[in-house]
């Protein structure tokens, strides 16, 4: 998480280095990677294995949380997606665990992303607060969901949202 927020403040300050138009077409065929793994494995995300933090998992953690802050820093779509995935795959997390793990992070990185945009003037305040609101608004509904049917619906509400993230940057991407 600290990885996270101190390079998500990073990605915020190197917004305007690299193109956008590249991240975006990285970011689809990644989605649609994940997508096509999740969609195979039937049984990820579906049990909780409690790993040993060793020397291994605290150096991944770090870099994947680097990664994934920079990358959040910079463009934003699909971060939690990719942290879901992430704690998954490769901490062996269940949906449930992933998915309350994957909100501490993506907390840290939006913080550090604020620090950066908010003293710099780059914040729509208006549609900044309304998306804040709908967003509490849908984790609150999301959070109950969660607790209520477990790692099984979440694993197909990922597949759906990543359906419907795939489809939204594909239209973007291709219909021009």
């Amino acid at each position: 998480m600290l990885a996270a927020f101190i390079f998500s403040f990073f990605g915020a300050m190197s917004v305007s280095l690299i193109p956008k138009e590249l991240m975006r077409y990285i970011v689809f065929f990644l989605l649609i990677t994940i997508a096509i793994y999740t969609f195979a494995k039937k049984d990820l995300g579906q049990i909780h294995t409690v790993l040993q933090a060793g020397k291994k998992e605290i150096a991944l953690g770090i870099l994947f949380g680097a990664l994934i802050g920079f990358y959040d820093g910079i463009f934003g779509p699909g971060t939690g997606s990719f942290l879901l995935f992430l704690f998954v795959k490769v901490f062996a997390f269940d949906f449930l665990n992933a998915s309350a793990s994957a909100k501490l992070v993506n907390v840290a990185t939006n913080a550090a992303a604020m620090f950066f945009f908010v003293p710099t003037g780059h914040v729509i305040w208006l549609a900044a607060v309304i998306l804040a609101v709908c967003n509490i608004l849908g984790a609150i509904t999301g959070t109950a969901l969660a607790m209520k049917y477990g790692s099984g619906f979440i694993r197909i509400f990922f597949l759906i949202l990543l359906v419907f993230l795939i489809g939204r940057m594909g239209y973007d991407l291709f219909s021009n």
